[in-house]
């Protein structure tokens, strides 16, 4: 809403309704804990399963359902990103623009994003460049060569994206999600699946703070405590000294554990308690 909002002083602004958007210097109003659907790392493969990619078009929605629940993205920042924003040969791809659509003729990539951290350079994993890499390729035999997203040299748009969200969802028989709920699978997978640290999880989602991070998914961390402790067995060597390497004199040398061999004044206390 708060961006759809900025988009409409932003156009006005260009067509001299307005002389300048007042909401670049104001923020979004704070929300509480994140509350739209997400896929699990199991419902998510019953789609990624639904889609095949025999067909251009539809391999563009595996790639981009793939890119979504691995990096986490906004849709804004998504649909605004191209093949010069993304290093294959090193594995990175960086966000720096935000996708102001109004239809396929009219758009702006603007330079401005939520916050300072959202302009991010982050790490593909292996298995994403490789789709990647076979999808420009798939491009090029289309002509399409700008947006890593695109079917037709423009961008992807929230419209287009919840369609297909819509339409897969319901051939996998999974709940419904829309672009957020995507973001949302992503910080379950990255939390739940991967045990990855809020640190971690605030930079790859571009969070102005680890504060906001946890204010949307600190629910998400409670069972990193389990899977913290289940990690801590048999993760060193705790096996004790065969033989004593110490020499003990006067009480310290006690004859085992037994009560008997506990000074008097512990016996004492032992016995008052």
């Amino acid at each position: 809403m708060y961006t759809a909002f900025r988009q409409s002083l932003d156009y006005a602004v260009e067509i001299n309704l307005i002389p300048a958007n007042p909401s670049l210097k104001t923020k979004s109003v704070p929300k509480g804990n994140a509350t739209a659907k997400y896929w699990t790392k199991e419902e998510f493969e019953k789609v990624l399963s639904s889609v095949s990619v025999s067909s251009f078009y539809e391999r563009l929605i595996y790639v981009t359902f793939l890119f979504f629940y691995r990096m986490g993205c906004r849709v804004s920042e998504a649909g605004a990103l191209r093949w010069s924003d993304v290093d294959l040969n090193n594995g990175k791809v960086r966000f720096i623009n935000n996708l102001h659509y109004k239809n396929k003729m009219e758009y702006e990539l603007v330079l401005y994003l939520k916050n300072d951290s959202s302009r991010r350079t982050l790490t593909l994993d292996d298995e994403l460049v490789r789709v990647l890499e076979d999808w420009k390729k798939e491009q090029l035999k289309y002509s399409v060569h700008d947006f890593v997203l695109s079917y037709d040299n423009c961008p992807l748009n929230k419209s287009t994206l919840s369609k297909w969200l819509k339409r897969y969802s319901k051939i996998a028989g999974v709940p419904r999600v829309d672009g957020r709920g995507l973001r949302h699978s992503n910080a379950s997978y990255l939390i739940a699946e991967l045990g990855a640290d809020v640190l971690t999880v605030s930079h790859r989602l571009g969070h102005k703070t680890p504060m906001t991070t946890l204010k949307y998914y600190a629910h998400m961390f409670s069972n990193n405590d389990i899977e913290l402790a289940s990690k801590m067995e048999g993760s060193m060597d705790i096996s004790p000294a065969e033989k004593s390497k110490v020499t003990f004199n006067g009480n310290q040398h006690l004859d085992g554990n037994k009560i008997d061999g506990l000074p008097n004044v512990c016996q004492k206390k032992k016995k008052a308690s």
